[in-house]
Parts: C-alpha cells; sequence; structure tokens
C-alpha cells in the first residue's frame, strides 16, 4: 500500500480514523453466501415516477451546470415540504443549499462554523462522519455516553458536565443511526433548552425522518428561538431510494448561509442535474408510491427486533424507526470487533461492530434490515442459530 510522507499531509486530515468497516471487508473477502445484515444502502429500486424523469432528462440530452445551489424550483419545493411536514419555515433563497447528500451538506456546514481547538459534543453510539468531520476541522469531538439503560435518552446533566469554554455545537441524528430510537418531544424541548442555554448550535441529520414508526418526530429548529442556531439535513437517500445519486439538502440561519454557500461553491461548484432532476420528481411522488416502501421497512424492522430481543442473554432497544437495531451482545464477546468477525467466519453473517459508531458502543452490534427480504430471514436464522448454540456451549 502507497503511503505518503506524514509531513506532507494535512495534519487535520491524517488524524481521520479509519473506518472500522474496513476490517469487516476484509474478514468477508473470498467468502460466498454471506448474508449481509450491516448495509444501510437498500436493496429496492426507486418508484417510477423518478425513474421516468431521469430517464426523460437524459433523453433530452443536456447536462448544463444548474444554480451553484440548486435549481430555484427543487429549492423552493424542499422549502415548501419543511414548512408543511416539518414545521420548519425557511427562505428557500436565503437558508436552503441543495447538497451532493447529507455527508457533502454536513462537512461544509462543520468546515464553516467550526475553528481549530473548537469543541463539538456528539451523545454517542453516533454516526462516525460527525466525529471525523470535527477532527478534519481541528476541533474536538467530545463523545458524551448514551447509555442503554435509560433508553439511549440523551442526560442533559452528562451533556451539561460536556460543555467547556471552547464548546461550539452539538450534533446528532433523530431518528437515529445507528440506536434506531427516535427522540421524544419532550427529549428535543430539553435539548434545545440545553443549546440555548449554552449558546451552542445544533446540527441535526434528519435523513431517517421519513421511517418512524409512531408518528412524526419533532423537528428541534421548529421550537422557540431555534431557527438562528439550528442546521437542519435532510435527503432523498432513504425515503426515496436514491442513495447513489447523492442529493441532499441543508436548511440553516440566514446568517451563516452565507459563508457555507461560499465553500459549497469551492467543494461541488453545484450538485448533480440528473440528481437534482430526480429530486423534483421524488417532491411530487404520491403517498401511495411511498406508503408501501415504509411498510416493507418496518415490518422487517419490526421482525428484527422480536427476533433479536427474544435471543438469550441479548437486550436490545426497541427501534422506533430507521433500518436498525443495536442490540447488546456482550454476553457473547465483549469485543465488539472480534465478535462481528466471528460471525462472519462461524454463521457466514454480516454485521458492524458497535465500536464503528464509537467506543460507548462496545458490546453492541448495528444489525439492518436493507438486504433483500429473502437475504434479512437467511440472516436472522443463522443468528439465532449461532447463539443458541453458543449459549447451550
Amino acid at each position: 500500500m502507497h503511503r505518503a510522507d506524514a509531513s506532507k499531509i494535512n495534519p487535520d486530515v491524517a488524524a481521520i480514523p479509519m473506518s472500522k468497516r474496513e476490517a469487516i471487508w476484509q474478514a468477508m473477502e473470498g467468502r460466498n453466501n454471506l448474508a449481509n445484515l450491516a448495509s444501510g444502502n437498500p436493496d429496492m429500486v426507486m418508484p417510477l415516477p423518478i425513474r421516468q424523469a431521469m430517464q426523460e432528462h437524459v433523453a433530452d440530452g443536456y447536462a448544463r451546470y444548474t444554480d451553484y445551489y440548486g435549481f430555484k424550483a427543487l429549492r423552493e419545493g424542499i422549502g415548501g415540504m419543511l414548512e408543511r411536514d416539518w414545521s420548519l419555515a425557511v427562505d428557500s433563497e436565503d437558508a436552503i443549499i441543495v447538497t451532493c447528500g447529507v455527508q457533502q451538506g454536513l462537512y461544509t456546514v462543520m468546515r464553516s462554523i467550526l475553528k481549530p481547538g473548537d469543541e463539538v459534543i456528539i451523545p454517542s453510539p453516533h454516526y462516525g462522519t460527525y466525529y471525523q468531520n470535527t477532527l478534519v476541522c481541528g476541533a474536538k469531538p467530545v463523545l458524551v455516553p448514551l447509555e442503554e439503560s435509560d433508553g439511549y435518552v440523551p442526560d442533559i446533566e452528562r451533556l451539561t458536565a460536556a460543555v467547556r469554554p471552547r464548546s461550539r455545537a452539538i450534533v446528532f441524528c433523530n431518528p437515529n443511526n445507528p440506536l434506531g430510537v427516535v427522540w421524544s418531544h419532550q427529549t428535543l424541548k430539553s435539548l434545545a433548552d440545553f443549546a440555548q442555554a449554552h449558546d451552542l448550535l445544533v446540527l441535526v441529520d434528519e435523513i431517517y425522518r421519513d421511517y418512524t414508526f409512531n408518528g412524526e418526530p419533532l423537528s428541534i429548529g421548529s421550537l422557540p428561538d431555534m431557527a438562528q442556531r439550528t442546521f437542519t439535513f435532510g435527503g432523498f437517500s432513504k425515503s426515496h431510494l436514491m442513495m447513489g445519486l447523492r442529493i441532499g439538502f441543508v436548511a440553516g440561519p440566514p446568517a451563516y448561509m452565507h459563508a457555507v454557500k461560499k465553500l459549497h461553491y469551492c467543494v461541488v461548484l453545484c450538485p448533480s442535474v440528473i440528481s437534482q432532476t430526480a429530486a423534483l420528481a421524488a417532491l411530487k411522488c404520491a403517498d401511495a408510491e411511498l406508503a408501501p416502501i415504509r411498510s416493507h421497512f418496518a415490518a422487517k424492522l419490526d421482525r428484527l427486533y422480536r427476533r433479536i430481543k427474544a435471543l438469550p442473554g441479548v437486550s436490545c432497544a426497541a427501534p422506533g424507526g430507521s433500518f436498525y437495531v443495536f442490540p447488546n451482545f456482550s454476553q457473547y464477546g465483549p469485543d465488539a470487533m472480534a465478535f462481528a468477525i466471528r460471525l462472519i467466519e462461524k454463521a457466514g453473517v454480516v454485521t458492524l461492530p458497535g465500536t464503528e459508531f464509537g467506543e460507548p458502543g462496545q458490546g453492541h452490534l448495528r444489525l439492518s434490515v436493507c438486504a433483500t427480504e429473502t437475504e434479512v430471514t437467511e440472516g436472522i436464522h443463522r443468528l439465532e442459530t449461532f447463539i443458541h448454540n453458543q449459549h447451550k456451549g
């Protein structure tokens, strides 16, 4: 493997930890017939109206640059959706940028608002890029553990104890990846009070918003006095199965978004015209197109949860949304990575170790229902067989 002289690499980039998924992919090499319960990449086709819109655009033959910040019609459509469905009143001209997925939006915002030495509070287990983006900005990630015994609800006292003079922001995902939980309205109101009390910016990733099973989640930016400090990230990857098109958005305070727009231009110039065309079609999709997709994943996730929760020696918080559960397998091995690799080698099941999502995830695995129905069913069966054999032994 080729490695550059470390002295010639930006130290903030050099500090980015490699994903623990690489060890999983290496363990998978040369093995056939694995059941994949790790992937967050749904194995389903996009709704037909989106495919048709893309085909029509390609047939026209044009693929010109667009508005740097996304089609005006798309930004207006996103703004209308945010106001109607998320209770967020945002100006589509000054407060919304169409991004190449949530990932690019997060980086661009964090790079714009963080200075070297700033601190970012991250309730953990967490989605890995929150930590990585903090480091690449020269800032310090401060992990605040979410306890399984508390149902992974943030503890305000623990969060408060993590605040320092350089604390700048808090970042989290709701519905949550990897935990599968959805925080209540009261929890989000408490987080809003916490952010205001300590003058923190809030970055909330709501990419799984369409996959909630007990009512729509509250968007924290809709609470009183939160619009001026909240960046809300969303997209079409999960809701409309457009993962590979890399199209999303960020809505944030105009006072900050002016600077974010400048960096966005440097990073991407403009989003893909094909992906934006698909996103416009997605906004027009009837619920009749989308409801079966939501029901499909909800049923698979409920079945996965019930089967995993029934395993001896395994605990698991009930999912309220997303594609995931985050069971505790520590009785069968305290090292999550070692256990995940053992499942590949001995059971033919691929999972992700909880430590992929921060050290507070030790002893846990993230399990997903994004594979086909057949593959998920087989994966559950193999996992059950392995655990029952281990328990007997």
